[in-house]
């Protein structure tokens, strides 16, 4: 019975996991939409996969987001259109590089500086030591490693 009560708890843990992850990034995403460049959740994606990847291709971030090419396509065009993304010419492949403009890197500064904001009034009250444990367990729950 012990084991069925642990089973139960694991799984109630996990979705709390689940929940509060969806919350924090919902929220987080929605306050950095209220900076001077306004865009959606799909849009700050889109640039932070840029700015991590520089000379990333489009069929590469539908890949990683799991979206249709058209739906990328659609949103690049309208972040090339505010001048926050830019084409790179092709060296080889298909599909063009992508990259930041420096409107676009601004944008998101702005959306990492929103984002730390929500996250350091959260940890406030932790202590050094809690805060060093959780960025720990949140890298090693990313990497989804068995053991760290």
């Amino acid at each position: 019975m012990q084991q069925i009560d642990e089973a139960d708890a694991r799984g109630q843990d996990s979705a709390t996991v689940l929940r509060s992850l969806l919350a924090i990034t919902r929220r987080g995403l929605v306050d950095a939409r209220s900076g001077e460049t306004r865009l959606s959740i799909t849009d700050q994606s889109i640039v932070m996969a840029i700015a991590d990847e520089p000379g990333i291709r489009s069929t590469d971030i539908a890949q990683m987001f799991r979206l249709n090419r058209s739906t990328v396509s659609r949103q690049l065009s309208s972040l090339i259109a505010l001048g926050l993304v830019q084409e790179m010419p092709a060296t080889a492949g298909r599909g063009r590089p992508l990259a930041l403009t420096p409107e676009g890197e601004e944008a998101f500064r702005g959306t990492l500086d929103t984002l730390q904001h929500v996250i350091d009034t959260h940890l406030a009250q932790w202590s050094d030591a809690e805060v060093s444990c959780f960025a720990h367990d949140l890298q090693r729950f990313d990497r989804g490693d068995a053991a760290s």
